[in-house]
């Protein structure tokens, strides 16, 4: 056997490293190609064993972000996922090249620029959006959703959603209406993400009780932001007797969670990125479960179809998961006096981000649909016609005259499943305002955010 010279070694050696260059510089120039709308990221050979037959899949909109990394990695740890699909308009290139390092079955796919959101959408099972631009408000974000909304439409409307973008008190609504105009899935397939109030609100009592967390389990309904939500410890899953003191105190705590998150981090706009991930992560593995059969019970912000609360079309309940969805909602369990006044406090609250959504959308309807919609401004008042009649008869008129924005077929219009609208059942439990439930009974969490969202806000800056 011939030993080969030093010479010779350092030949293939110096091959070799050239190759390697040439490689890396191929990658960079495709990855920047895809950023700037050429072409998307290279696919993974080594990736890891991926499903013969469409699977179930996962689709992340906005997984370059803060909560979409993590929130990918606690996803390809999942057993039960086939592949999770990585898209935004930023590179994800080297987190699914990562991510791919994982040693389990699920594969992860990257696509960078919204030429190529067709192929991180196709056969998704879930769509997950965490989308945002540099803060969390509603005219920031709006146009974001809209742009997702129709693309999910266009190329897996049976695909569940999970609205996780902030505000989403208005913009599970905002892609409601454009689901429903669009004819993609359902009002059963379509979730609001509420689950960090109830790890929280899990958290919270189970320090307060010295019990695990896993044995505590809190309903959270209302709303879905600090100043709407009501977590309801008088229906926790853990035997407790608390008094009124420790009450107010706990939901005060509950409640903070986002002031505390910023103060930490010494951010006045940051977010809670990674307990907002497990959130999320928790939410879509329990859908997960559902579409595969194995019923799960979720907090979420759904389509109620009016029955938890008067004039609230959208509530944050908890309902069941199954095959087709959403099977069951809650609704509203019994209240205490304290819980029942902050639940009639945050209905307003709730009514407004819903009208502000409503309202959105009939704006683009009213307008050509060839140019994105422009910012809204403040809180936009209803339709003068819209209060006049039901509003799904104003919908079909201005749907006769609009056509898509993405096709040249016109847009249909679908009414609202039977059933919807309809009395509610638990309408009792929700009297108006009376000498009884003064606005002092708010939390001081709650006084103090509302203080502070009317205050100039500040320059943007990332997370």
């Amino acid at each position: 056997m011939q030993i080969p010279s030093v010479t010779a070694i350092a030949g293939l050696f110096h091959k070799r490293l050239l190759y390697l260059q040439r490689y890396a510089s191929g990658a960079r120039a495709a990855g920047a190609a895809g950023v700037a709308g050429g072409v998307p990221c290279p696919p993974r050979r080594y990736s890891a064993k991926a499903s013969t037959s469409p699977g179930m899949k996962v689709a992340i909109c906005g997984a370059a972000g803060c909560t979409g990394q993590p929130l990918a990695l606690l996803l390809k740890q999942s057993p039960l996922l086939d592949e999770v699909a990585l898209y935004d308009v930023r590179p994800t290139c080297g987190a699914g090249t990562e991510l791919n390092h994982v040693d389990t079955r699920c594969r992860v796919t990257s696509y960078s620029c919204p030429q190529h959101i067709a192929c991180a959408l196709e056969d998704a099972k879930v769509v997950v959006i965490v989308a945002r631009d540099c803060d969390d408000s509603f005219e920031s974000n709006a146009p974001v959703m809209t742009e997702l909304a129709v693309q999910i439409c266009n190329h897996c409307p049976d695909a569940f959603t999970i609205v996780g973008t902030e505000p989403v008190e208005s913009l599970v609504p905002l892609v409601a209406e454009l689901r429903r105009l669009r004819g993609g899935g359902g009002a059963r397939r379509l979730l609001g993400c509420v689950e960090l109030h109830a790890v929280r609100a899990n958290t919270a009592l189970a320090d307060f009780l010295n019990v695990p967390p896993e044995q505590v389990r809190v309903p959270v309904i209302g709303g879905a932001t600090p100043q709407t939500m009501v977590p309801v410890l008088s229906a926790a899953l853990h035997p407790n007797n608390l008094t009124q003191e420790q009450v107010e105190c706990l939901t005060s705590c509950i409640m903070s969670g986002n002031e505390t998150v910023r103060e930490a981090k010494g951010r006045p706009t940051g977010t809670a990125c990674l307990a907002g991930a497990y959130a999320l992560a928790r939410t879509t593995l329990n859908v997960v479960k559902g579409l595969q059969g194995k019923g799960t019970t979720q907090v979420g912000y759904v389509d109620s179809c009016g029955t938890c609360a008067p004039d609230c079309q959208f509530f944050a309940t908890e309902v069941d998961l199954g095959p087709s969805g959403i099977e069951k909602v809650h609704g509203i369990p019994e209240l205490t006096k304290f819980e029942n006044c902050l639940l009639c406090s945050s209905l307003p609250l709730i009514r407004n981000e819903i009208a502000r959504a409503v309202w959105l959308v009939y704006s683009m309807c009213n307008q050509p649909m060839a140019a994105a919609p422009g910012p809204c401004a403040g809180a936009a008042a209803a339709p003068p016609n819209w209060n006049s009649g039901h509003p799904d008869e104003y919908l079909a008129t201005i749907c006769r005259e609009m056509t898509s924005r993405y096709s040249e077929a016109p847009i249909q219009w679908l009414p609202r499943e039977a059933g919807c609208g309809a009395a509610g059942s638990l309408a009792h439990q929700m009297p108006g305002r009376s000498a009884a439930c003064p606005a002092s009974c708010a939390p001081p969490s709650v006084r103090y955010a509302d203080q502070q969202r009317r205050r100039p806000k500040p320059p943007c800056t990332t997370c």
